[in-house]
């Protein structure tokens, strides 16, 4: 498998999220409340915030914490990257994890999505992320060596999209497509399957890579 579908990985974090199709499964973990599946395939499945804790452990420890001292290997060369803390502490959990297994894939949704985006860039991974919060602080031309691998789907009415702001100096990795429904409902279409349903119509399949990562031409 050279590539992976949005559409299939929305369907592998559904599964994860309602602890469906175990029988993909190879392996899994759930560790103070960080959740990942390793499927047969070698997709690397981490599903997003389904724990009250987990807003309170993760979501709102924003602090800008350095890379360096962590003992996590994120980019090479740039010890100075600054991640969202919660964030960078639930991908460490899941780093720890499905290192050894080197992942062909990996997606993620939610706070999974905060996670997949280091850890994909940390492994050189191909990586697609929904639902993503922004995770990086620093500047947008301060780019990382390997944020290439990462692609981030967003929908344009979902607020987690838009958090931590901008004006706090946090950013997604790698590149982001913004996807726009007929009807806006702000706040009301973060679940998983609402992403699906959006990719599903023609006018956006015709404008974001609904097969990841792009073929070498």
């Amino acid at each position: 498998m050279d590539q992976i579908s949005a559409l299939d990985a929305c369907d592998m974090i559904e599964a994860a999220v309602e602890d469906k199709d175990k029988s993909s499964v190879s392996h899994q973990i759930d560790i103070r409340g960080v959740q990942a599946r390793y499927l047969k395939s070698g997709v690397l499945v981490i599903p997003g915030t389904n724990e009250f804790s987990d807003w309170f452990d993760f979501n709102l420890n924003m602090s800008g914490e350095p890379t360096e001292g962590h003992g996590f290997e994120v980019v090479a060369g740039d010890s100075g990257t600054k991640w969202h803390a919660g964030f960078l502490e639930h991908a460490q959990i899941v780093y720890a994890f499905a290192k050894a297994l080197k992942p062909k894939f990996v997606v993620g949704h939610s706070l999974g999505a905060a996670s997949a985006q280091i850890v994909g860039v940390s492994m050189a991974t191909p990586t697609i992320a929904f639902a993503s919060p922004q995770t990086l602080k620093g500047k947008t031309t301060n780019r990382l060596p390997d944020e290439g691998w990462v692609v981030n789907l967003c929908r344009v009415d979902d607020t987690v999209c838009h958090v931590p702001p901008k004006l706090l100096g946090f950013r997604t990795v790698g590149s982001r497509y913004w996807l726009a429904p007929e009807e806006v409902n702000v706040g009301e279409d973060h679940h998983i399957s609402n992403y699906r349903d959006i990719l599903k119509t023609k006018k956006v399949a015709d404008r974001v890579p609904m097969h990841w990562p792009p073929k070498r031409t």
